[in-house]
């Protein structure tokens, strides 16, 4: 397993974390959905994401079922709803996480979203409460601008921001021009999630390159030279940036493997740069 530091800590997490989003939203995948993260941490993807939102409460139950006699083994990550982040709701809402995840302590905890109801001094003022309580151990945020994160940290003054969770796949690059660099600058670290893209309908033409595609053939090449596939060439050329981790969901066993196999090696400079002038950063 390869490890990159969280923020301004001496905390190693692995570079590819287990990703829950739509955990906890059909009983009847409760036991796979759980079986694959004992797999992800038994394989060294002890970086667990999570939050109050996914599956109304879902995934954090999930998550603890998955945890509770390892608890001490995983780095867990869970976020705060952007409709609960007043005071008084930051608090409760952490209450209510720690339950579902049959936990006492949460070693990251993220505001979801920039909230259009309670301005972030607010809610830093009580994520620093959570933190004097040793409820979270460390404070970040997710799907924050470049001057919501600099507000954020100067509303907790002393305690570091920790982490930002932004969208980072190929179709999107756009963190590269400022957040990026003053993340490094500022050793907060990046955690990209839908690392292989949205779907099409939703997003716009955001999902992973289609098969037969120009782009697809060129990933599929890349990836036969190293013995992998398209989607761990991928993975690799996310985690060739300083300061960055991943999260993928970890839906299944399969996935989690899959995703394992983009570890331990490394693209070199000539495949780097096609990748480059096939996605290129827009402006």
């Amino acid at each position: 397993m390869r490890y990159r530091k969280l923020g301004n800590t001496d905390i190693d997490i692995p570079v590819i974390g287990q990703g829950t989003w739509k955990f906890g939203e059909d009983p009847r995948k409760e036991r796979d959905e759980v079986e694959a993260l004992r797999h992800g941490i038994q394989n060294g993807l002890t970086l667990m994401d999570t939050a109050e939102e996914y599956g109304g409460g879902g995934a954090e139950k999930v998550v603890g079922r998955a945890i509770h006699d390892v608890r001490s083994e995983v780095f867990l990550v869970t976020k705060v709803s952007a409709k609960h982040c007043s005071y008084q709701g930051v608090l409760r809402a952490a209450e209510e996480s720690l339950d579902r995840l049959r936990t006492d302590y949460i070693d990251l905890y993220l505001q979801h979203w920039p909230s259009p109801q309670y301005e972030v001094a607010e809610t830093m003022e009580a994520m620093s409460e959570l933190v004097s309580r040793g409820i979270i151990k460390h404070v970040g945020v997710s799907n924050f601008t470049l001057d919501l994160m600099k507000e954020a940290q100067y509303h907790l003054g002393d305690i570091p921001l920790e982490c930002n969770q932004l969208a980072y796949h190929l179709h999107d690059r756009r963190i590269e021009k400022e957040i990026l660099p003053f993340s490094i600058e500022n050793s907060v670290t990046i955690m990209g999630y839908s690392p292989f893209g949205f779907a099409p309908s939703k997003f716009g033409n955001k999902g992973f390159p289609q098969v037969g595609s120009a782009e697809r053939k060129m990933l599929d090449t890349i990836g036969d030279n190293y013995g992998v596939t398209a989607y761990q060439v991928a993975m690799n050329w996310i985690l060739r940036q300083e300061g960055i981790v991943a999260i993928p969901k970890a839906g299944s066993i399969q996935h989690i493997d899959d995703n394992l196999r983009a570890l331990d090696w490394e693209l070199d400079e000539a495949d780097l740069a096609k990748i480059e002038r096939c996605f290129p950063l827009m402006d």
